[in-house]
């Protein structure tokens, strides 16, 4: 089967229209990549009208590591799209090995983009007190928005776990459990520290 890419390519509308059909793909994991990487570049344009407007060296360095972030976690969307439908072609094809192996690889992508969301989460926490108050509001929205990701790729590796055996069942779960509690640790120590 083909690698799944061009998510990037489809106008929004289109990318809509392909999420709310009845096919297994794109579904929750490339629509949570999508929205992180959207929710960082919310980070992103805060920092950069925060340094227009007078250039701060701390601020100027967490803007080059949020721009190097920035696509990342997007392109784990056509990852997700590519490990499911190679998920379901080894269901299909009835051969065991090759089942546990891509069921692993459906489970792994959302991992790592739960990852890569911490990762973009860290930076607009360290973002919010050294943007302009104008652009606060971007960075707390894109906040949101990239926690939002990190759960939905998590409650992807919920559904995704079924098909691992026991082992990497438990492995799975302990990384998942892990990664939605230092997302929403972080989360809350962010708003608490805004009030």
């Amino acid at each position: 089967m083909p690698r799944k890419e061009g998510v990037w390519e489809l106008p929004l509308a289109d990318f809509r229209a392909a999420t709310a059909a009845g096919k297994p793909t794109p579904g929750c994991g490339a629509a949570a990549a999508v929205t992180a990487d959207i929710g960082l570049a919310l980070v992103v344009k805060g920092l950069r009208i925060s340094e227009a407007h007078g250039s701060d060296p701390a601020r100027l360095r967490l803007l080059h590591t949020a721009e190097a972030l920035l696509g990342r976690s997007g392109g784990f969307a056509g990852d997700d799209m590519q490990a499911f439908d190679d998920y379901l072609n080894a269901a299909r094809d009835g051969d065991l090995d090759n089942k546990h192996a891509a069921a692993r690889r459906a489970c792994a992508v959302p991992l790592a983009l739960a990852h890569c969301c911490l990762e973009a989460l860290e930076v607009a926490a360290e973002a919010w007190p050294c943007a302009a108050a104008n652009v606060q509001s971007d960075i707390k929205a894109g906040a949101v928005l990239i926690h939002a990701a990190l759960s939905a790729a998590l409650i992807n590796v919920d559904a995704d776990r079924a098909s691992l055996d026991e082992a990497a069942r438990e492995q799975a779960g302990r990384s998942r459990q892990r990664l939605q509690m230092e997302g929403d640790t972080l989360l809350r120590r962010w708003r608490d520290a805004r009030r």
